[in-house]
């Protein structure tokens, strides 16, 4: 991974995501914020990929990074959120889920993945292509357009076209959740 083998990145990225989640959630409790934080996590890793070789514990090193971006994520979302309370009275009980709770939620992103899947291979060659480049590799509409030699518009419509796509292959699923 740390050499730029995006295969090596990706695997590394299906090895550890079921265990970065599980932590999330453990710490927040919050499936937004975890998801967000662990694409957060891996561009960032991707960006200091090279940096890696140094590093003698990758795994503490990565959850360190992890639990850090977890923090300043959850620090963003929640801005203005929390007000002193005046009377202990208006402090909401906390609830935290089950274990069950959290197995039918981590199956349920098991599942989205799945349909995920499925809906990608209903793109084009050309679709499939622009979303790994904008959203696996974030690469700006600039950058795509100086890698295929395509228009920045063309690429617009194209990846446009292409969520439209994933959209409707996934609305049957959403509509279940």
């Amino acid at each position: 991974m740390a050499d730029g083998d995006k295969e090596s990145f990706y695997r590394c990225f299906n090895a550890v995501y079921d265990d970065l989640y599980r932590l999330g959630i453990y710490l927040y409790r919050d499936q937004y914020l975890v998801q967000e934080s662990i694409n957060e996590l891996f561009l960032e890793l991707w960006k200091i990929r090279a940096k890696l070789t140094d590093v003698h514990n990758k795994q503490q090193y990565i959850i360190t990074i992890y639990k850090r971006i977890l923090y300043k994520t959850h620090a963003k979302l929640n801005t203005g959120a929390h007000e002193p309370v005046e009377n202990i009275e208006e402090i909401p009980q906390l609830s935290q889920p089950s274990y069950e709770e959290l197995l039918i939620s981590a199956q349920t992103n098991d599942g989205i993945q799945q349909k995920l899947k499925r809906a990608l291979t209903q793109l084009t060659a050309r679709q499939s292509e622009l979303i790994k480049m904008r959203f696996y590799e974030a690469m700006s509409y600039k950058e795509m357009a100086e890698k295929t030699s395509l228009t920045e518009r063309t690429i617009y419509n194209t990846l446009h076209n292409a969520l439209e796509v994933l959209r409707k292959h996934m609305y049957f699923f959403f509509s279940w959740v």
